[in-house]
C-alpha cells in the first residue's frame, strides 16, 4: 500500500470508532434509538449501586451479555434520568481486578487461586477452631451497605444464630448510627419520614452537611423540579457545588451545627414561631426543651457559628409555619461531633414547626450506600431484624418463633461495634475477621493502625468482587463475589422504599455449594499464628460449638 492509499484509510475509514459504530437505529423493547452494534435482544433491570438514591437503570442483553443501558423513564425515583455515576453501573463488570476464584496465602506469601472445596472447607474449619480454642468472641465479622438485604439478613442469621459468633458489624455504624438512633430515640423507631416527591413540593428546602450536586445528582435534580421555586438553603463550613447553587449558604465554623440549631431553636420559641398546636398535640418535653435552648441566644450563637445575629435571624424566619419546610442532612451529619445531639435537633426544628408528616416538608436522613438502610432494618447486627431489640426477652421470642429456633440462642445484648471490633483485633482478643465487601484498610481512620491490628490475626478471610482491594492483600483467604448485575435482590433507599434488581447477568462461577457452617467438612488446614501461611492438618474436623 502507498504512501497515497495509507492517508486516504486514515482520512476515510470504514470500520472502526467514529465510523458506522455510530449510527443509530430503532431500538426495540421502548428504547427510542439504540447503536446498530448494539441492538439488544431482551433487557432487564438492575438498581445503580454507585450511591443510595435507588436509581432504576434498563440493562440491555445481547446474546446473554449486558451490552449496554439507559435510565428507565417509568420508575419514580430517577424518571429516567441518570447521573455520570449511573451510566458507567456496568463499568466494573470490564475491570480486570475481579476476583473470579478463592484465593489462598501460600509458603510464599503470595495469594494464588485455589478449588473452591479447599478454600470453603478451609474457612469453615479455621473458624470453628479458633472458636472452639478461644470462644464465640474470638470471631468477627465486618459487612456493608453494598451487599443486597437477603444477603444482609443471611448473614446476620448465619454468623450470630447458626455459627454463634457475638460480634458484627457494617461499615455502615460509620455513617448510619447517627441518624438511626436520632430517629429512634425521637420516634421510637427508624424511619425517615419522607419520600423523593417531598423534594419537589417544598418551599423551603434546607441540606446541613449535604452536597447533592455531587453525592446524590438525581435528588437534587427533584429539587429543580420543583414547580414551587423553592428557597434552598446550605449549612456547610465549606463553599460545595451545591452551597454554590442555593439560595442562602451558611457557612459555619466546624463543630457549631448543635449551638446553632439550638440558637434556631431559641428565636422560634422566643417569637412565637413554632405550631403550638402541632407540639401540643404529637410531641412530649416541650417545657424542658424550652428551658434547654434559653442560653443559646443569638448574641452568643452568632458569636460562637461566625454567622451573626442578622443571619440567624434570617435563617429562623425562613422556618416559620406556613410554609413548607423539608429539613436533610447526610454524612456532614452523620459523621460529625455530637452527631446525634445534631440529628436530633434537626428533628426537633421539623416538629417545633409542624414540618412533619405533610408533602414538601420532614427532618430527614439521606443515606450514602446503595443499602445503607437495609442493613439498619435487617442486618442483625446492632439490632434484631426488623427493628427488634437484642434486650427485649419478647422480641427474642418473636424472631425466634419466625425462624422455628430456642430463643436461648439469641444474645440478649448486642455485639461490639465497629471500631470495637477492630480494638478488640488490636489487643488480640478477636484472632479471626471475616470481612465483607468493605475495605477498611483503606477507609479506616487510621490505615497503619488497622494494618498492625490485622498482623495480629490468625485468620483474616476477606469476601470481595474485586481480588486487590488493599485489605484483601492482607488476607489470608480471599473469597469472590458476584457483582450486584448478577443476582436477583432487594435494596432499600434512603426513605425505606424496597427496590429489586433483577439478574441482568448470568451466573458462570461454580454455585456456592453448601451452608459455610457444614460440620461434615474436612479439615484441610489449620493457621500457624507465627506466620501468614497454612500447615497441614492433624485433627479431625469438629461441628460448630453449641450456641449458648
Amino acid at each position: 500500500m502507498d504512501l497515497k492509499d495509507k492517508f486516504a484509510g486514515l482520512m476515510r475509514q470504514r470500520k472502526g470508532r467514529l465510523t458506522h459504530e455510530m449510527v443509530l437505529a430503532p431500538g426495540k423493547f421502548g428504547l427510542g434509538r439504540t447503536p446498530e452494534r448494539l441492538q439488544p435482544d431482551s433487557t432487564t433491570s438492575m438498581i445503580c449501586g454507585f450511591c443510595s438514591t435507588g436509581c432504576s437503570l434498563k440493562i440491555h442483553l445481547k446474546d446473554g451479555k449486558a451490552v449496554n443501558l439507559t435510565p428507565d423513564p417509568e420508575y419514580p425515583v430517577n424518571l429516567g434520568m441518570a447521573c455520570p455515576k449511573g451510566w458507567e453501573a456496568l463499568t466494573p463488570l470490564k475491570a480486570d481486578d475481579r476476583a473470579t476464584m478463592p484465593m489462598l496465602r501460600g509458603e510464599d506469601g503470595k495469594l494464588a487461586p485455589v478449588e473452591w472445596d479447599a478454600a470453603l472447607r478451609l474457612f469453615t474449619d479455621k473458624l470453628k477452631a479458633t472458636i472452639a480454642k478461644h470462644g464465640r468472641e474470638s470471631v468477627a465479622f465486618l459487612s456493608t451497605g453494598q451487599i443486597p438485604t437477603e444477603e444482609m439478613f443471611m448473614l446476620g442469621l448465619l454468623a450470630k444464630f447458626g455459627m454463634g459468633l457475638v460480634h458484627g458489624d457494617a461499615n455502615t455504624r460509620q455513617c448510619m448510627a447517627t441518624s438511626h438512633v436520632a430517629y429512634k430515640q425521637s420516634f421510637g423507631f427508624d424511619a425517615p419520614p419522607f419520600t423523593y416527591k417531598d423534594f419537589e413540593e417544598s418551599d423551603v428546602v434546607v441540606f446541613f452537611g449535604a452536597n447533592p450536586c455531587i453525592a446524590h445528582p438525581i435528588m437534587w435534580e427533584r429539587v429543580m423540579m420543583n414547580p414551587r421555586k423553592p428557597e434552598i438553603i446550605v449549612v456547610d463550613p465549606r463553599q460545595t457545588e451545591t452551597a454554590l447553587a442555593a439560595t442562602r449558604h451558611y457557612a459555619l465554623q466546624p463543630k457549631s451545627d448543635l449551638p446553632l440549631l439550638y440558637g434556631l431553636a431559641h428565636i422560634l420559641i422566643r417569637e412565637g414561631w413554632i405550631d403550638q398546636a402541632y407540639v401540643d398535640a404529637h410531641t412530649s418535653g416541650f417545657e424542658a426543651f424550652r428551658e434547654h435552648v434559653k442560653t443559646f441566644d443569638p448574641a452568643f450563637v452568632g458569636k460562637l457559628s461566625g454567622l451573626g445575629e442578622a443571619a440567624l435571624m434570617e435563617f429562623a424566619k425562613s422556618l416559620r409555619p406556613g410554609k413548607r419546610v423539608s429539613l436533610w442532612w447526610t454524612m456532614g451529619v452523620n459523621q460529625s461531633h455530637e452527631g446525634v445531639r445534631t440529628a436530633q435537633a434537626i428533628i426537633n426544628l421539623a416538629l417545633l414547626t409542624g414540618n412533619m408528616g405533610k408533602p414538601g416538608t420532614g427532618a430527614n436522613s439521606i443515606t450514602g450506600q446503595v443499602n445503607a438502610m437495609g442493613s439498619r432494618l435487617f442486618s442483625n447486627t446492632t439490632g434484631l431484624p426488623g427493628g427488634r431489640n437484642y434486650q427485649d426477652a419478647a422480641h427474642r421470642k418473636e424472631v425466634a418463633d419466625i425462624l422455628g429456633i430456642d430463643a436461648a440462642i439469641i444474645q440478649q445484648k448486642p455485639g461490639l461495634a465497629y471500631d470495637q471490633i477492630l480494638t478488640g483485633v488490636k489487643e488480640g482478643r478477636i484472632k479471626a475477621l471475616w470481612v465483607i465487601a468493605t475495605n477498611p484498610a483503606h477507609s479506616w481512620v487510621d490505615q497503619e493502625e488497622f494494618r498492625r491490628a490485622a498482623a495480629n490475626l490468625e485468620l483474616l478471610v476477606v469476601q470481595d468482587m474485586y481480588h486487590d482491594t488493599d485489605t484483601a492483600q492482607l488476607a489470608h483467604l480471599v473469597l469472590p463475589s458476584a457483582a450486584g448485575a448478577k443476582r436477583k435482590a432487594w435494596s432499600s433507599t434512603p426513605s425505606a422504599a424496597w427496590a429489586c434488581s433483577r439478574r441482568s447477568i448470568p451466573l458462570r462461577a461454580r454455585p456456592w455449594r453448601t451452608s459455610t457452617s457444614s460440620s461434615s467438612s474436612p479439615n484441610i488446614g489449620a493457621a500457624n499464628p507465627s506466620s501468614r501461611t497454612w500447615t497441614p492438618p492433624s485433627r479431625p474436623s469438629t461441628p460448630w460449638p453449641n450456641s449458648p
